[in-house]
């Protein structure tokens, strides 16, 4: 098949399907292997980055003339145009992501320090020589055990 051939039977393939045939009755009516049928879907309707910027732009343009048509006529007094140029407004917006977050900002939750091994370790000899009901000075168990050993190697300098 020629480029031409090619490309109007890709019209009449378009065609039909816009028409609300089926994928599977469309190939088989023009006789279309799945891959043959991807070639002229991906021909009519390329979704890459170039063809979604070529929409884009095509239909912000669209929306700019369909807008300036409708707001002389909000600006007169007609309620449904106003409705109209607001919805073509929201839409464009949506459309070059205007309304799309600016900033998020993130917060870092540590979770709570754990008692160190050393910590632990002092906190089971303590409760052996205290009792069950013996608990480090701070909630983390840390002063407690720095506390006694301060404690403990202040003596060791003493005469």
């Amino acid at each position: 098949m020629t480029e031409t051939e090619i490309e109007q039977r890709d019209e009449l393939v378009a065609e039909a399907i816009t028409s609300g045939r089926s994928l599977r009755a469309v190939r088989k009516e023009f006789g279309l292997s799945v891959a043959e049928l991807d070639a002229a879907l991906e021909r009519c309707w390329p979704i890459d980055l170039a063809a979604r910027l070529r929409m884009i732009r095509t239909d912000g343009g669209k929306l700019d003339r369909m807008i300036e048509v409708f707001f002389q006529k909000a600006i007169a007094g007609d309620v449904n145009s106003a409705t109209l140029v607001v919805k073509a407004l929201e839409r464009k917006a949506e459309l070059f992501a205007l309304n799309a977050a600016q900033r998020i900002d993130l917060q870092v939750i540590r979770a709570p320090e754990q008692p160190s091994r050393f910590d632990r370790i002092y906190a089971a000899i303590m409760q052996v020589k205290h009792g069950p009901d013996w608990q480090p000075q701070d909630a983390n168990g840390g002063d407690g055990a720095v506390g006694v050993l301060s404690d403990l190697s202040e003596n060791e300098h003493k005469p």
